[in-house]
Parts: structure tokens; C-alpha cells; sequence
């Protein structure tokens, strides 16, 4: 009932926004076994505020529907969520199969678990893990810019 209340709350509140001109595309989901949408749901949410084109395709998407997702929509960003340990292996090969795309979009991995366990042997120029909103709200705002090619995007005041 709790989930409900907030995805109600925050779907009310997404309809009331205003939408601003849209110069970057993203696409958002959870990895496949992954329930817990809130989270993405939020960042969707500040991201259209930052004048981003988003489509959010939810929780549990499997590998092979978000690769099609990509090649087909062909966004800037691909944010992925996890919040579930045993789910760590297949954030790796969702990483991977990305990142090795030839759109090559970004990739944005929020997780509380980034807190507890160390990714970084999978964080590269194409992959960044961001674990708390601030650092998110952080990388929204220096990448908000009129561009919206990849190779022009900022990561915390680097261009990659």
C-alpha cells in the first residue's frame, strides 16, 4: 500500500509539471528481477524537470527488451536500478551488452547497494555509479545543457 501511495503521489505530481523544451533523451528502467521502481520513477521525474525526453519502462525488464529498447528509442542516458545483491552479476552483464551497443548511450547506475559493495571494476567512461540523489541532481545539472551528443556530456566537470 505504501508503494502505491507514493508511484499515486508521484505520478499526480509529474502530471502538474510543466514541460520544458527537450534537447537530451533517456531511458530508464530496473534490471530484470528488480521490483522496486520508486526510485527510477523519482529520477524520471527529475529529469523531465531538467527539460530531458524520458521514457521510464519500469521495473523487471529483461536483458534482451531493454537492448531492443535502445537500438530502437536511441537515448543519450540508459539509468539503471538495483537494489538486490543477488542481482549484482546481471547488473554486470546488462553493463556489459550496453556498453558494447553501437549507439553507446551513457550509463547511469543507482543502487543503495553502491554503499555497501564496490562496483568500480565495472565503472568506465560509458558507466557511471551514482549512489546517493545529490550526486544525481549533481550530474543533472552540469549536464543540462542545448547539446545532446554523447561525446559533448559532462561527468562531474569531465568531458567524456
Amino acid at each position: 500500500m505504501a508503494t502505491a501511495a507514493c508511484d499515486y503521489v508521484l505520478t499526480r505530481f509529474q502530471l502538474s509539471q510543466q514541460q520544458l523544451l527537450q534537447r537530451n533523451r533517456a531511458l530508464l528502467f530496473c534490471i530484470e528481477g528488480e521490483e522496486h521502481y520508486l526510485g527510477i520513477k523519482m529520477i524520471a521525474g527529475l529529469m523531465r524537470e531538467h527539460g530531458w525526453e524520458v521514457k521510464n519502462l519500469g521495473a523487471n525488464l529483461p536483458l534482451p527488451f531493454a537492448l531492443k529498447s535502445i537500438e530502437k528509442w536511441d537515448p543519450d542516458v540508459v539509468c539503471l536500478s538495483v537494489s538486490q545483491v543477488h542481482l549484482l552479476p546481471d547488473l554486470q552483464k546488462y553493463i556489459a551488452e550496453i556498453e558494447n551497443m553501437p549507439q553507446s548511450p551513457l550509463v547511469l547506475v543507482g543502487s543503495r547497494l553502491l554503499n555497501t559493495h564496490d562496483l568500480s571494476a565495472s565503472e568506465s567512461s560509458k558507466t557511471i555509479f551514482i549512489n546517493h540523489i545529490q550526486a544525481f541532481k549533481d550530474w543533472l545539472l552540469i549536464n543540462n545543457k542545448e547539446s545532446s551528443t554523447q561525446d559533448k556530456m559532462l561527468v562531474m566537470g569531465e568531458e567524456i
